[in-house]
C-alpha cells in the first residue's frame, strides 16, 4: 500500500506547559485503558472477554497515533496504517456518528480476523481525531471455521475481506453492508456483538476527550497531543544512543514449510543505525508465496518496532513520536510486504513472531546483552468446528497458546509465557467447558523442554482436550520441525507439536492423517473421544551450559524443570541421591567436557 505521510509533528504556536502536558498525556493513556475495559465488559466472544485479543488506540486528525495502552504487540504501531488509509480515502468527509470497518491486509490491515472499528471524534463540530479498536473476530468466513487454514492458496479462500467502509454514516446503520457481513461469517450474532463492543469503546474515547476539552480548552488539548508525541520522540532519541552507529545484517529461516512441501522461506534484515533514526531494510527477503507464509506490512512493521523498542526503552509511551524514528523498508511483493492474491491470514502468528526473531538475531550484533534467545515463536493457532445435535447449533472454538521463551544475558527464559509479539491472556477452561463440547484433561509444563545454557530457556507446555463430539480441526503453525536456535553457545529449544491421541496411541497429524505438514492442515475430521494434544516448544538457551551455576541446575531438578540425566548430559552437573550437587563429580565432569570442546 502507499501511505501519504502526514506533516512532521509541529506545535500550533504556543506550547502547553510541561506540568499540564504530563497531565494530558496520562489522561490520554488512561482513556485508551478505559476503551479496553469497555470492550472486555461488553464483548460476546471469549476471544475478547477472556483472551483480550484486541488493541485500542487514539489518533489525531492527521492520523498520528497519540496513545496506545498495552494491547497486542503484534498491533504495535500498525494501527496508524489503516487510520491513514481512511484519511486518504475520505479526506475530510467525516461526520459525527460515522463508524468505519476494515480488515484488508493490503491497505493497512493485519490479518482478516483482526477487524478494525474506527470512529472519528468531534468536539462541537470540529474533528479532533480518531479512536480505533482492532480485535480478533472468532470467525470471518473462509474455507475453514475460525480461519487459520493451513492449505489456502489464495486470499479469497481464507476469509471475508472487507475494504474500508462506513458501517454507520452519521449514526445511521449501513444495513446493506451489515447484511453482507451476516452472509459471510459463520457466527454473526457473536461477531456483531463484538463489533458493538468495539464501537462502545470508540464512543467512550470520544466522551472522555470531550470532557477533557471542556476543562482545558480545544487549543490546549491539541497542543497536548503534540507534546505527547514530542516527549516520546525525545526520550527514544536518547535511548537510541545506547546503540552503535553502524550497519548489520541477519538472515534466518522464517517459515520452515508452506503446508504443501515447499520451503523453507527466508527473511533478510539489514539494520542501519544513525544518530537521527534506525532504518530496517528487508531487501533480499524471499518473494511472497501462494501459501500461508506471508506477513502483511502492518504486522511486519509491528514485528520490526517491537524488538527495537524492547532492547532500547520498553517503557517509552508508544506513539507516532517513536514510530517515526524507525524507518521500515520492504520491496513490494516480498514475504513481508505482500500484494494480492497472497494469503495473509496467519501473519499475526508465526510470520510476525519469526520476523521479530530475525530482528533479535540482527540486534544481537548491536546489543548482545539486551536480546533474548529464540522462542517457540508460534501461537499453534488451531480452530475447530462442528454441529451439536442436542442444541441443533454449529459450534466453533479457537485455541492459541503460550510456550517457552528464550533466555537472556542475565535471566532464564519465561516458561508458559506469551511470545514478545503477543501478550494475550489464558482463557478460562471452565468457561470453555460450559460453551463447547470438549473436556480439558491436562495442562502442564514439559520437563527438559527449555534449551540448556548459562541461562536456561523457558519451558514449553502441553494441553490436552477430549473431543465430546466429532470435530473438524484446522491449524496453521510453524517450528514443528526446526527448533529455536540457542544464542552465544546456548542449546536449542524444543519444537512445537499437534497430535491426536486415539486408543492410547499418540500420533502427529502428519503421521495419523498423512497431511504434508505437521503444523499446517485444514478440515481434519476427528472422532468423539479423540484427545487433541497441543504442545508448545521450549525456548533456547543463552550462553555456555557449562557456565551455569550448579546450584541453579539443582534447583531445576528439584522442581521438575530438568531431569537428573539431562543435568549431567547438558550441564555437566552431577546430582546426588539427596538432590544436592556432587561438587567433586561435577568439577571432574565439566573439566573433561571443556577439554573435549577445546581439543
Amino acid at each position: 500500500m502507499t501511505v501519504t505521510t502526514p506533516p512532521p509533528v509541529q506545535t500550533t504556536g504556543d506550547t502547553v506547559d510541561p506540568f499540564t502536558a504530563e497531565i494530558l498525556r496520562n489522561y490520554l493513556v488512561s482513556t485508551v485503558k478505559e476503551m479496553v475495559t469497555t470492550t472486555v465488559r461488553t464483548a460476546y466472544s471469549t476471544c475478547f472477554s477472556e483472551g483480550e485479543d484486541f488493541t485500542c488506540g487514539l489518533f489525531d486528525a492527521r492520523g498520528n497515533m497519540i496513545a496506545q495502552a498495552a494491547g497486542i504487540t503484534v498491533h504495535s504501531g500498525g494501527l496508524s496504517l489503516p487510520v491513514r488509509h481512511f484519511i486518504q480515502k475520505w479526506g475530510d468527509d467525516f461526520a459525527p456518528g460515522d463508524v468505519i470497518i476494515h480488515n484488508d491486509p493490503y491497505t493497512g490491515g493485519s490479518h482478516q480476523a483482526d477487524v478494525v472499528i474506527c470512529r472519528p471524534m468531534f468536539y462541537q463540530g470540529t474533528l479532533i481525531g480518531f479512536s480505533a479498536n482492532r480485535g480478533h473476530w472468532t470467525d470471518v468466513g473462509g474455507m475453514a471455521p475460525g480461519g487459520w487454514s493451513g492449505t489456502a492458496r489464495h486470499i479469497v479462500q481464507e476469509a471475508f475481506r472487507m475494504p474500508a467502509t462506513k458501517l454507520y454514516v452519521g449514526g445511521k446503520l449501513n444495513t446493506e453492508f451489515r447484511a453482507l457481513i451476516e452472509h459471510n461469517v459463520r457466527f454473526f450474532r457473536q461477531a456483531w456483538g463484538d463489533a458493538q463492543a468495539q464501537i462502545a469503546s470508540n464512543i467512550t474515547a470520544e466522551r472522555r476527550l470531550q470532557a477533557l476539552i471542556d476543562k482545558y480548552g480545544l487549543a490546549t488539548v491539541l497542543q497536548g497531543f503534540d507534546a505527547a508525541l514530542e516527549y516520546s520522540r525525545r526520550r527514544f532519541l536518547k535511548a537510541m544512543e545506547a546503540m552503535p552507529n553502524t550497519t548489520v545484517t541477519a538472515q534466518d529461516v522464517y517459515m520452515e514449510d508452506d503446508g504443501f512441501g515447499g520451503g523453507p522461506y527466508r527473511v533478510t534484515i539489514t539494520i542501519t543505525k544513525t544518530p537521527e533514526k534506525i532504518v530496517v531494510d528487508y531487501a533480499g527477503t524471499d518473494e511472497q508465496a501462494l501459501a500461508t507464509v506471508n506477513c502483511s506490512e502492518s504486522v511486519a512493521r509491528a514485528a520490526t518496532y517491537t524488538p527495537i523498542i524492547a532492547v532500547l526503552d520498553p517503557w517509552v509511551p508508544l506513539n507516532q513520536g517513536v514510530i517515526d524514528l524507525i524507518e521500515f523498508r520492504a520491496p513490494k511483493g516480498c514475504l513481508v510486504n505482500p500484494v494480492y492474491p497472497a494469503p495473509c491470514f496467519v501473519c499475526t502468528a508465526d510470520p510476525g513472531d519469526r520476523v521479530s526473531e530475525v530482528m533479535q538475531l540482527a540486534l544481537g550484533k548491536l546489543l548482545p546483552d539486551r536480546v533474548m534467545a529464540s522462542s517457540y515463536a508460534t501461537g499453534n493457532n488451531l480452530t475447530a468446528g462442528g454441529y451439536d445435535p442436542e442444541s441443533k447449533e454449529e459450534f466453533v472454538w479457537y485455541i492459541y497458546e503460550s510456550g517457552g521463551c528464550g533466555a537472556r544475558a542475565t535471566k532464564d527464559g519465561n516458561s508458559g509465557e506469551w511470545h514478545i509479539m503477543s501478550n494475550c491472556k489464558n482463557e478460562s477452561m471452565e468457561v470453555w467447558e460450559q460453551r463447547y463440547p470438549l473436556r480439558f484433561l491436562r495442562y502442564e509444563l514439559i520437563q527438559d523442554s527449555g534449551g540448556a545454557g548459562k541461562w536456561r530457556g523457558g519451558l514449553g507446555v502441553v494441553r490436552e482436550l477430549e473431543m465430546l463430539l466429532p470435530t473438524t480441526l484446522t491449524a496453521n503453525a510453524d517450528r514443528h520441525v526446526l527448533p529455536p536456535p540457542g544464542f552465544f553457545g546456548g542449546m536449542d529449544g524444543t519444537v512445537n507439536r499437534f497430535s491426536i491421541i486415539r486408543d492410547g496411541e499418540d500420533l502427529t497429524f502428519k503421521e495419523r492423517f498423512g497431511v504434508p505438514s505437521p503444523g499446517k492442515f485444514s478440515n481434519i475430521q476427528t472422532r468423539q473421544g479423540d484427545i487433541l494434544a497441543v504442545t508448545m516448544g521450549g525456548g533456547a538457551g543463552y550462553g555456555d551450559p557449562l557456565e551455569r551455576n550448579p546450584e541453579l541446575v539443582a534447583w531445576d531438578v528439584k522442581n521438575g524443570y530438568v531431569s537428573r540425566s539431562r543435568a549431567e548430559s547438558d550441564y555437566g552437573v552431577v546430582i546426588d541421591a539427596s538432590g544436592d550437587v556432587d561438587q567433586a563429580a561435577t568439577e571432574t565432569l565439566r573439566s573433561r567436557r571443556r577439554l573435549v570442546a577445546t581439543a
